[in-house]
């Protein structure tokens, strides 16, 4: 269930910073860095994955990976990672544009979990993309 999500905010914010999830709308659109773009249909990526139960702590090495070297892509704007039970998790990740995400998936740490779903480390897993209007992040 969605209450019982506890977090695992891998390389980031604690579980008390987590309100902190809505921005001044003037840092919306800035990259990482500070340098202003103009207001640009953002993308919000959505991805639920199971874990095979034996493979859990490795995942955890590959998704710490993947999520510290996205937070320091200039496109990316957020990349959360929820755990909701001992092998399901979520990741919310936000992109200034469609380009960023196409830049995300040629990033080495997007590889390291490209090739562990490759290798069967997943159950499952759904992804779903999200087209942000100029309300999308905040």
């Amino acid at each position: 269930m969605i209450s019982q999500l506890a977090l695992l905010l891998i390389g980031g914010a604690s579980a008390l910073q987590l309100h902190n999830v809505r921005r001044p709308a003037q840092s919306v659109h800035r990259l990482r860095g500070g340098a202003p773009v103009a207001a640009q249909p953002g993308v919000a990526i959505v991805v639920d994955a199971e874990i095979v139960p034996d493979r859990v702590d490795e995942f955890i090495k590959v998704i710490e990976a993947d999520a510290k070297g996205s937070r320091g892509e200039p496109g990316c704007l957020r990349f959360d990672v929820l755990r909701a039970s001992d092998t399901r998790f979520f990741f919310y990740e936000a992109y200034v544009d469609a380009a960023a995400v196409d830049t995300h998936k040629a990033q080495p740490h997007f590889k390291l979990w490209s090739d562990f779903k490759a290798s069967g480390g997943c159950t499952s897993v759904s992804v779903k993309a999200v087209p942000l209007g100029e309300w999308g992040f905040q």
